[in-house]
């Protein structure tokens, strides 16, 4: 058995206060987001979405926090992407694609390593796109109601899990 695991952020309006303004500002999409995780199987189907959080938080962090890692049996294989580096030291079943850096660029074994690991990582991608499918999942959310962000995201991935099941 599998699990993927992957990091997705959503627009949300920006707070007039400057101080959750920075706390919400997410630089790798230069807009003020809320973060969240999604772990699914191989079959694309959703089977853990944590809460959300600001989106200046990093994926791992975030992962760290959950501590869902040690409920995860030794003999299930963790994919994950270069987000989640670290992992590979609380799991000892995990998958992530190699960095390269300037002064040590990756071989081509390990490039090619590296497409193999992103073909069967593509499970997680795929369904980040069905939640999203929704439309309140890609828009800003003006809503300032508590905890309707979370909401939005569990029902957008029971209504995935739903249309995988029916499909």
């Amino acid at each position: 058995m599998d699990v993927f695991i992957d990091g997705t952020e959503r627009p949300v309006q920006k707070p007039k206060n400057l101080r959750r303004r920075k706390k919400m500002y997410s630089g790798k999409k230069r807009q003020t987001t809320r973060k969240g995780l999604i772990m699914t199987d191989e079959t694309r189907q959703i089977g853990f979405i944590p809460m959300s959080k600001n989106g200046r938080r990093h994926d791992k962090r975030l992962l760290d926090k959950v501590d869902i890692i040690r409920h995860i049996p030794p003999e299930v294989t963790i994919w994950a992407d270069t987000g989640f580096q670290g992992i590979d030291k609380q799991h000892p079943n995990t998958q992530i694609p190699k960095k390269g850096t300037r002064k040590r660029p990756l071989s081509p074994e390990q490039k090619q390593e590296n497409k193999i690991i992103s073909g069967i990582r593509i499970t997680v991608e795929h369904a980040i796109a069905g939640i999203k499918r929704l439309g309140c999942m890609t828009q800003i959310l003006r809503n300032r109601r508590p905890f309707i962000d979370d909401t939005f995201l569990l029902l957008s991935a029971g209504l995935w899990n739903f249309h995988l099941r029916t499909a």
